[in-house]
């Protein structure tokens, strides 16, 4: 409950600071995944921070489609897409290259958070017609680390917290 209250908190407060002071304290996560260099995560999605947050765009090729998972909590990675949004994506583990950078990232409510989500698109670098995933929006960045790793938990937020209308 402490959760939300503090969320909702952050939102108000930046939505009274105004667009300019808000813009200021979005991070872009913009970049396609899998990086160039294997193994390796996205530069910008290592600068993600406790707290930040950050208006994603990232387009996914097939060999980084993400884990959606499924209503009985299991997750299960496409093959293929139809093109348009993926309206049952709830909770998506997307594949940042890294072993040491986990990333779990919950799109929200379509009518709450209109901005943010996953679709499938066109690729014409892709013979099999197979496209690439886009997964969009304005994200609330919390961190939990374990030794080895971080993982980066991004929690829906309003595309108003990001300066951009819904």
């Amino acid at each position: 409950m402490s959760a939300k209250f503090s969320l909702a908190g952050l939102v108000a407060g930046l939505a009274l600071a105004g667009p300019a002071s808000s813009q200021a304290l979005v991070k872009q996560a913009t970049g396609a995944l899998p990086a160039e260099t294997g193994f390796d995560a996205l530069p910008v999605l290592e600068t993600l921070a406790d707290g930040d947050i950050a208006w994603l765009d990232l387009v996914l090729s097939p060999s980084a489609w993400p884990g959606l998972e499924a209503a009985d909590g299991t997750f299960s990675t496409p093959d293929r897409c139809s093109f348009g949004m993926i309206e049952t994506a709830g909770r998506i583990q997307v594949p940042t290259g890294s072993n040491h950078l986990l990333m779990s990232v919950r799109t929200g409510a379509p009518d709450l958070y209109a901005a943010n989500g996953l679709s499938c698109e066109y690729d014409a670098a892709d013979p099999g017609g197979r496209g690439q995933m886009r997964l969009t929006g304005c994200y609330y960045v919390r961190v939990v680390s374990i030794p080895t790793a971080r993982e980066l938990v991004l929690n829906p937020l309003p595309a108003s917290a990001c300066a951009l209308h819904d």
